[in-house]
């Protein structure tokens, strides 16, 4: 099934079933791709499942499409990738999202560092992580992702520690990254723009976190997630 015109839409999804469509993704349909009643679309549902859907009703306000086929889903992922990441203010984190998606991240989780300087008030925070996970969703459609990274809520770095395996963090004082790695799940560590502070890189040590680094380079934290990622990814042979 080619999977042209990828929507993110929320199953559980059956053959046969006719769904309407909110106004902004109708308004895309019709307006932007010019599709009319017959054409089809594909939606995923963020399990890995891929559905087929034929257009029965273009309009920009509501367009209703029908569930015509579907592929299950076959997670052959020898292995999953945590991404761990400092709340770091405006579009840049928009940015690391969605190149952590691209790269293969089963799970987002945030992390209030002692140097994050995002205001974490619920009201606000319930917002921020319903614009970053329809960022997420987004990035599965544009580069075909058929599984949706995990959002978690924020969580202090040293309650997290306490539950991970395998981690790596970057530091200029770690070794440098090596050509393999075993195939194993991961959680990896991004630090916020002013990078983790003392107690936070003691922390590291205490649990045993391996530290690499990357030769001289000093990186920006929207940028260390993509690189980081694809480092793992390489070393570890690509899900």
């Amino acid at each position: 099934m080619p999977r042209f015109s990828l929507f993110y839409l929320q199953g559980p999804h059956k053959v046969g079933v006719q769904i309407k469509l909110d106004s902004e993704r109708s308004n895309y349909l019709c307006r932007v791709l010019r599709l009319n009643v017959g054409d089809e679309i594909n939606i995923f549902d963020g399990t890995g499942a891929l559905f087929a859907a034929a257009i029965r009703n273009a309009n920009p306000r509501g367009t209703e499409v029908e569930i015509t086929a579907a592929e299950p889903p076959c997670d052959n992922r020898a292995y999953s990738l945590t991404l761990a990441i400092g709340l770091i203010k405006g579009s840049a984190m928009d940015r690391a999202l969605q190149q952590a998606t691209e790269l293969g991240a089963k799970r987002i989780q945030l992390v209030q560092t002692d140097r994050s300087n995002v205001p974490l008030k619920s009201d606000r925070m319930s917002t921020k992580m319903t614009h970053w996970a329809r960022v997420i969703s987004a990035s599965c459609e544009q580069c075909g992702q058929l599984y949706l990274p995990e959002l978690i809520e924020p969580q202090p770095l040293a309650g997290i520690l306490e539950n991970v395996d395998n981690g790596i963090v970057f530091s200029p004082a770690g070794e440098p990254f090596p050509n393999q790695l075993a195939p194993l799940d991961r959680t990896l560590f991004i630090g916020p723009e002013g990078g983790w502070s003392d107690q936070e890189l003691a922390l590291f040590q205490q649990h045993q976190t391996s530290s690499y680094q990357l030769g001289k380079s000093i990186l920006r934290a929207e940028t260390m997630p993509a690189v980081a990622l694809g480092l793992i990814q390489q070393a570890q042979g690509w899900l």
